[in-house]
């Protein structure tokens, strides 16, 4: 996914998504490759499917943005 698909907002907040994945992975002693992000975002969007559209569709993004 190219970056210039998305307003600089929804890019900043894709960002802060990805990040605060990378957080807790690291938080919790698990490596933070590509494919260990992507299958937290794929996690949480599952977990969250019912939540407002607008947060299901930033986790849509990161995962495209991040996902090896």
């Amino acid at each position: 996914m190219k970056r210039d698909v998305l307003s600089e907002d929804d890019y900043d907040e894709v960002c802060r998504v990805i990040g605060d994945a990378v957080i807790v992975l690291s938080e919790c002693g698990h490596e933070t490759k590509r494919a260990e992000i992507t299958d937290l975002l794929q996690r949480t969007r599952h977990h969250r499917a019912h939540d407002e559209r607008d947060e299901q569709r930033m986790l849509e993004h990161a995962i495209r943005l991040v996902r090896p």
